[in-house]
């Protein structure tokens, strides 16, 4: 009998996407499969059950809203697992709460539908090794100006979420406070840093960071 050859294994690393609408689950795979071998999930529950066999990943596309919970809960799995592991999520919203929630578990955000900029930007971070390496920097520098400056806790959070690439104009919003509390903190903050607008500040704290 004639051999047949063995259909070689995949050498690309290993993306799961968990999106229960089949339209954004194909554009999204469409946007990677040139640098992952994608894994598509369309539940909270089949994504748990990957995760929980021990699949390797390098890296995660969830969507919030999934027809059988959220996709935080898939998130929060996935952060028990890997601390470091590149995470983008898909929210239809930009409530405080989401953005704040995704915040402190370390993943980036994009508001559906318009997302390609972002993924294309995630995915290139992710295949140089640069996301979470270049976060907990950072994080360093942050906390060190915030001493040395005597930076309140919201002049801090304003810097931080500023240095990562959150746009001034959205700074309210993340931070569920008004536009007003935003200006009164940001010249307190740049009075205390000595710079004359937060773009300056961005510049200076990822200068700092070897950013």
């Amino acid at each position: 009998m004639e051999s047949v050859a063995a259909k070689p294994m995949s050498t690309k690393p290993k993306l799961l996407i968990v999106e229960d609408d089949p339209a954004l689950g194909r554009s999204l795979q469409r946007g990677t499969r040139a640098y992952f071998d994608v894994v598509m999930k369309e539940s909270v529950e089949s994504a748990i059950d990957l995760i929980e066999g021990g699949q390797a990943l390098a890296a995660a596309v969830v969507d919030i809203g999934l027809p059988d919970g959220t996709g935080f809960e898939v998130v929060e799995l996935l952060r028990r697992m890997d601390r470091n592991l590149p995470v983008l999520i898909l929210t239809g919203s930009n409530d405080p709460a989401t953005i704040n929630r995704a915040h402190a578990l370390r993943v980036e955000f994009v508001c559906k539908p318009f997302f390609s900029e972002n993924l294309a930007q995630f995915v290139q971070r992710t295949l140089s090794g640069s996301q979470y390496g270049d976060r907990e920097k950072l994080a360093v520098v942050i906390s060190e100006i915030t001493d040395g400056y005597k930076l309140s806790q919201r002049e801090s959070q304003i810097l931080a979420f500023a240095a990562e690439g959150i746009p001034r104009s959205r700074l309210a919003d993340v931070m569920g406070v008004s536009e007003n509390t935003v200006k009164s903190q940001v010249r307190s903050l740049l009075d205390k840093v000595e710079k004359q607008a937060l773009a300056d500040a961005v510049w200076w704290v990822r200068n700092r960071a070897g950013l």
